[in-house]
């Protein structure tokens, strides 16, 4: 049975706290958005790029569980 990642769901709540509250929000984030945010490791800012692209492609719940990679690769 799949789980829900913590470190993603982390992720979500930091971006939240600095005032991205939404889909839209977080859709529009450049990287220099991303290079401003304090304390982030490069696999979380690479994180941040994954829930972008699983936004665009309507897919946040696989994004947020363990082996979410699957939404990439389906069409």
């Amino acid at each position: 049975m799949a789980a829900i990642n913590k470190t993603k769901i982390r992720i979500i709540n930091r971006l939240y706290e600095a005032g991205y509250t939404d889909e839209k929000a977080i859709s529009k984030l450049k990287t220099k958005d991303i290079l401003d945010l304090p304390d982030l490791t490069r696999a979380e800012m690479k994180m941040i790029c994954e829930l972008q692209e699983a936004i665009k492609d309507n897919r946040v719940i696989s994004f947020l569980v363990d082996g979410g990679k699957e939404y990439a690769d389906e069409t």
